[in-house]
């Protein structure tokens, strides 16, 4: 399966390019991009294009992943935050580009403040990742996602994916609000549900659970590879995603595919990274963000080559 990452909504003809293409099996939505429209009318559009072709929508939930909620005024003013964090000093903080900053200050669990500053401008959506030693997220499901869970099963959406997961809980959860906002008119084994594994406590989950029974219960891990090194480290990343492909033989390998074509064009680098994606396990494969809305052509014309080989 090959899933493609889709841009706004509002960027009609490369969404419909994207949802259209034939070599496109599935499409993804992040809820974490800020929409033009409402959540239900934004997933009624998508599925305008989607369901006649029979192509599977995902909606991506955010769930406890760290993430900026206004544009950041420095050095003035603090970066704030989606969830209260607890974290014991020193750490850092990584936006965008692997930019990394020294994590001085949390006030108010939700108020960070860093030093030196970050090289772009910190903006409102934009993903933070905080590793240090005793990092503790509150909270899970925000009222965001629960708008978009809503709009989903009233669209007839039936897959989801959810970011950090981390625990049992946090599936439960996303599986209760399904129940609430479908009403209970379908189970919960109607849905298929990804697991995005980003930290060390998200493959700790994996290895705390049988191999290859998620699919049997409606889920489906998925190897969220960018946050995931950002949080482990790069040394550690051969076995967290031979466990997760090993725990799951339907498993998702998601980010940094491609990358060498945010330089100009596909290296080596990126054919040897696939293969060994294959090797571990992986048949499922997703596009970041980045890749699909900035270099989606070549990336199905490699993706295309790659399938051919």
């Amino acid at each position: 399966m090959f899933i493609a990452s889709l841009p706004p909504v509002h960027q009609h003809d490369l969404l419909r390019r994207m949802i259209e293409h034939p070599c496109v099996d599935a499409v993804r939505y992040n809820t974490g991009m800020s929409s033009a429209y409402s959540p239900l009318e934004t997933i009624e559009r998508i599925q305008a294009l989607a369901r006649p072709l029979k192509k599977p929508v995902y909606i991506d939930l955010k769930g406890k992943q760290l993430r900026v909620i206004e544009w950041a005024n420095l050095p003035e003013g603090p970066i704030v935050l989606n969830h209260p964090v607890r974290v014991s000093l020193p750490a850092k903080v990584y936006f965008r580009g692997d930019d990394c900053c020294a994590l001085r200050e949390v006030v108010d669990g939700t108020n960070i403040y860093v030093d030196p500053l970050p090289k772009a401008p910190v903006g409102r959506g934009q993903a933070a990742n905080i590793v240090g030693k005793n990092v503790l997220v509150s909270g899970g499901l925000l009222p965001l996602d629960h708008e978009y869970i809503k709009a989903g099963v009233a669209c007839g959406i039936s897959r989801f994916m959810l970011s950090f997961v981390e625990h049992g809980d946090d599936v439960e959860e996303l599986q209760d609000a399904i129940l609430k906002h479908n009403h209970n008119s379908k189970p919960i084994s109607d849905y298929e549900l990804v697991l995005k594994i980003e930290s060390r406590l998200g493959v700790s989950f994996v290895r705390k659970n049988r191999p290859n029974t998620w699919h049997e219960n409606g889920l489906r891990l998925m190897a969220a590879r960018d946050d995931l090194m950002i949080q482990i480290g790069i040394n550690k990343m051969p076995h967290a995603l031979q466990t997760i492909a090993a725990a799951d033989e339907h498993a998702i390998c998601a980010s940094r595919l491609f990358l060498g074509l945010e330089q100009g064009a596909v290296s080596m680098a990126d054919l040897s990274d696939f293969k060994y994606m294959q090797q571990l396990g992986y048949q499922h494969f997703m596009l970041s963000d980045g890749v699909s809305r900035n270099h989606f052509n070549a990336a199905l014309s490699f993706w295309k080559s790659l399938k051919k080989s």
